[in-house]
């Protein structure tokens, strides 16, 4: 009879550790499969530097004239500062996706320069 009651109680264990180790892998691939846009991304990733708008703080500005400029006609600049940093701004090229990355550059792009005074 222990015997049993023992038997049945790992049998219950085992099932229940089973079907909540499904129910984890289920919801990580269903996470993974979701996109994140580019301002969840620059949350996540850069505005702990660079502000939650991009106007800046431990790292610079990225909304001003001068700034923008330097990306006005092509991602690649961009990117490339992102993916692998530069002047105490970490790399990114190798927790991040290429598309993620393009994510963020595509969002950093839509800043607009402050107000004039």
């Amino acid at each position: 009879m222990k015997f049993f009651v023992i038997f049945c109680f790992v049998a219950l264990i085992s099932a229940t550790l089973t079907a909540n180790s499904l129910a984890f892998k289920t919801t990580a691939i269903n996470f993974a499969d979701d996109e994140i846009s580019g301002k969840e991304l620059f949350k996540n990733n850069c505005a702990r530097c660079h502000g939650a708008d991009g106007t800046g703080g431990k790292g610079p500005n990225l909304t001003t004239e001068k700034k923008q400029a330097k990306w006005k006609d092509s991602d690649e600049k961009l990117i490339a500062k992102i993916a692998k940093g530069a002047f105490g701004m970490p790399a990114f090229g190798d927790k991040l996706k290429p598309e993620e990355i393009q994510a963020i550059s595509d969002y950093v792009r839509t800043f607009q320069p402050p107000p004039a005074k």
